[in-house]
């Protein structure tokens, strides 16, 4: 280190401790004579300089030159002690706050958690039931007596994206309506499409799925299949119908509307021919899965030479939660439910003279664990891990969830047990009235609480179910409840 830089070091240090007279009674002795040319600032210019700089800034700070610095140091020392208080106290505020509304939105959730009710009737808020409704366009949320006056169709939320759940399709559905809010989030089993012939030709052979006329064929979604094939990504609408119409005015004289779109999975033109009348309809209504045309409609493939595509699954399990929050947000109802979209195979364990099956997949649903007395309070929706076990030979049937992801997306040492229960020759999983759980938390469990039901679904071609959904309650003591829905395939 050279000795300007020693001497500036020993003059700032001097200035906070000794006072400016120190760092000047060390001008008095040269430096060394090196036998070299000095090309910096003598330490005199040095000093002069530090010198300045502390003028000003005792100028800024208010200060007389015979003032004592230690004492406004000591005063700075108590501001800086007085604004970490204040960090402290805002922190602390803040926790508090969300402590607070942490346990607020606890104590709704579990005063809002009730098991799946086995159907839609009763009377008592209890009895809340959630399927698919009769046209399988909209989920239907019913509470209180089952009658329709009370059911609340929630259409899917093309909007938002839902991660699947092992393997099973997410989506999200809502209300739109406004008033009380509600929403579902729905898993379900959709088989992956396969890739099949180009789409058409001069002839439908064994290379091209259709024959084609001025490259085009004729649609018509009154055919058992047809309306599963046909994609408008340009509706939006979940239900009901959209009505095309010729542009107005219409200098050119079209007569065809033209719509973007996709059939069996190839992309190309639909085009509605409204003949002499211009206002002639052509519509498309949502239908189950895809849409049903009314109007003179035909498809043209951007690419004929394009493969085909399986037609979009219609027949599938689903399983999910669904939550409904009063306008003012005093109030919380929450519950699961499972499904069948399309007509489900027939299943008949009966034939099944022994062996076993496992099935795995996930699991979803509501949990509040609420306290208010200085202990755990956390609440939300969780995503999990299912695994049955079922042996044909006694036509029993058991099962766990673990591996809970809780809202906050960390992980849970939570387990769920559900009791080994009977298979029906059907394949419905026959529960008891209740203790057919076991909340596990940081591995202690719970007393046996809750109940559990579901369905082997899907017969496969060795006869054994392909897959499993149902629902399951559980309470921890009276600290926790949840509500969940599942779904598995076999291994």
């Amino acid at each position: 280190m050279s000795i300007h830089r020693n001497l500036m070091t020993v003059c700032f240090a001097a200035v906070f401790a000794l006072g400016l007279a120190a760092c000047s009674s060390s001008s008095d002795d040269p430096p060394a004579d090196t036998g070299m040319m000095e090309t910096g600032p003598t330490p005199e210019e040095q000093i002069a300089t530090l010198q300045k700089e502390i003028n000003d800034l005792r100028t800024q700070l208010g200060l007389e030159a015979d003032d004592d610095l230690s004492d406004s140091i000591s005063d700075l020392q108590d501001e800086v002690a007085d604004l970490k208080q204040q960090i402290q106290d805002a922190a602390d505020d803040e926790s508090d706050r969300m402590a607070a509304e942490a346990r607020a939105t606890a104590a709704k959730l579990y005063a809002g958690i009730y098991a799946p009710a086995a159907d839609a009737t009763g009377t008592d808020v209890g009895n809340v039931h959630a399927a698919y409704n009769d046209a399988e366009t909209a989920i239907t949320v019913t509470m209180g007596d089952g009658t329709a006056a009370n059911g609340t169709d929630l259409s899917e939320d093309k909007k938002t994206t839902v991660a699947a759940n092992h393997g099973w399709a997410g989506k999200r559905y809502a209300d739109p309506a406004g008033g009380d809010s509600y929403e579902a989030i729905v898993y379900s089993n959709v088989e992956a499409s396969t890739m099949g012939k180009k789409f058409g030709g001069a002839a439908a052979n064994d290379e091209f799925e259709y024959a084609l006329t001025n490259g085009m064929i004729t649609v018509d979604t009154s055919q058992a299949g047809v309306p599963a094939r046909v994609a408008l990504p340009g509706v939006t609408r979940t239900a009901g119908t959209e009505t095309f119409k010729l542009p107005d005015p219409n200098p050119n004289n079209e007569q065809f509307i033209t719509v973007s779109g996709n059939y069996h999975g190839v992309s190309g033109t639909y085009s509605c021919d409204t003949g002499a009348d211009r206002d002639q309809a052509c519509t498309a209504s949502v239908a189950a899965s895809g849409f049903t045309f009314a109007g003179t409609w035909t498809f043209k493939p951007s690419n004929p030479n394009a493969r085909v595509m399986s037609a979009a699954d219609i027949a599938y399990a689903s399983y999910g939660w669904w939550l409904m929050k009063t306008e003012n947000g005093k109030t919380f109802t929450a519950s699961a439910f499972h499904d069948f979209k399309g007509t489900p195979g027939a299943v008949d364990i009966a034939d099944l003279l022994g062996g076993t099956a496992t099935y795995m997949g996930g699991a979803a649903g509501k949990y509040a664990l609420a306290s208010s007395t200085g202990g755990t309070n956390d609440a939300g929706h969780f995503t999990a891990r299912a695994t049955l076990e079922a042996d044909f030979e006694d036509d029993m049937i058991s099962g766990t969830i673990d591996m809970f992801m809780g809202a906050d997306g960390m992980a849970r040492d939570w387990s769920v047990e559900l009791k080994e229960a009977a298979l029906g020759t059907d394949g419905a999983i026959t529960r008891d009235a209740a203790n057919d759980t076991a909340w596990t938390i940081g591995g202690t469990a719970a007393s046996a609480s809750g109940e559990w039901s579901g369905n082997l679904r899907e017969e496969g071609t060795d006869g054994v179910p392909k897959a499993a959904s149902g629902t399951f309650y559980t309470e921890y003591g009276t600290a926790g409840k949840m509500v969940g829905g599942f779904g598995a395939n076999k291994q």
